[in-house]
């Protein structure tokens, strides 16, 4: 009885938020990454090709990191057997795997790794025929905590499923490219906006002088001190008066360009990543 009560506690927990796993990632947590988003990518009802991508980026990253060629060939089993199971939303989302399972490939090839072959290739998840094929049970359709030279093959979710409302166009988190330089524009946008209310409250100081001076000498000449101090106070006047528009242009500029910057949609062939490449990392969007 107690044995039935868990199994039925597990079945109905709720899959690790997407939040989460990406918390995890960008906390530099990977292995605990890679575990919420094989749990995500295998709970039923999510769209496994849009889940994947954590699963596929968490073992790129614990390869670049660590080195292990046993990551790379998982990352590559992982979109080569997504590609031979199917199950797309778009043909967008299908173009964005080939162009992974291609450059997983690639990196296989230039490290000259050897990626031991897939004892399954899992080709019916795109239909059911449960009259046929007496072979199901060697299939496990749930994925271990750890990492696998299989790759995790989630086979509920690729199934029959209905793909999460914008899954087949977002991608799983913001890069961390992006959000660094959005925020380097918005804090260069505010330290602006701060000069520009300074240069404001230094022209208000500065008129406020002339107004003492004109009032002082109501009636007489003004003296040699006089006209040297009203003299300095109209030239900051006159140029902080040009200098705080300028500042709140430029703030401007900064601010919106950060926000297009962060908020800016991400194309979904391509999704934005960081990748490796000939001479260390590219990122591209």
């Amino acid at each position: 009885m107690l044995l039935r009560l868990v199994l039925v506690s597990t079945m109905l927990a709720p899959p690790p938020s997407e939040a989460e796993a990406v918390a995890a990632f960008n906390a530099g947590k990977l292995e605990l990454a890679l575990k919420l988003h094989r749990e995500r990518a295998a709970a039923p009802g999510v769209h496994a090709p849009a889940a994947l991508y954590g699963v596929h980026d968490s073992l790129r990253a614990l390869y670049r990191t660590t080195g292990d060629v046993a990551h790379l060939c998982e990352a590559h089993d992982v979109a080569s057997g997504l590609l031979a199971r199917g199950g797309f939303a778009s043909e967008k989302e299908r173009v964005s795997w080939v162009e992974l399972e291609a450059t997983d490939a690639a990196l296989v090839a230039k490290v000259g790794a050897k990626c031991p072959t897939p004892t399954s290739q899992p080709t019916q998840a795109t239909e059911p025929t449960p009259t046929s094929e007496p072979t199901p049970p060697t299939i496990e359709p749930t994925p271990t905590p750890g990492p696998r030279a299989e790759g995790p093959a989630p086979q509920p979710g690729a199934k029959d499923s209905t793909p999460e409302p914008g899954a087949k166009d977002r991608p799983p988190w913001r890069p961390r490219g992006r959000v660094i330089a959005a925020s380097v524009l918005g804090g260069v946008g505010l330290g602006l906006l701060g000069g520009m209310a300074g240069a404001i409250v230094r022209r208000e100081q500065a008129e406020a002088e002339l107004a003492a001076i004109v009032d002082a000498a109501q009636g007489r000449e003004y003296t040699v001190a006089e006209r040297a101090a009203a003299r300095d106070a109209d030239n900051r006047y006159v140029r902080l008066d040009a200098t705080w528009p300028a500042l709140l242009t430029v703030a401007c500029v900064s601010l919106i360009t950060s926000a297009a910057v962060l908020f800016a949609p991400t194309r979904a062939g391509s999704r934005a990543r960081a990748r490796a490449g000939g001479a260390g990392f590219v990122y591209s969007f």
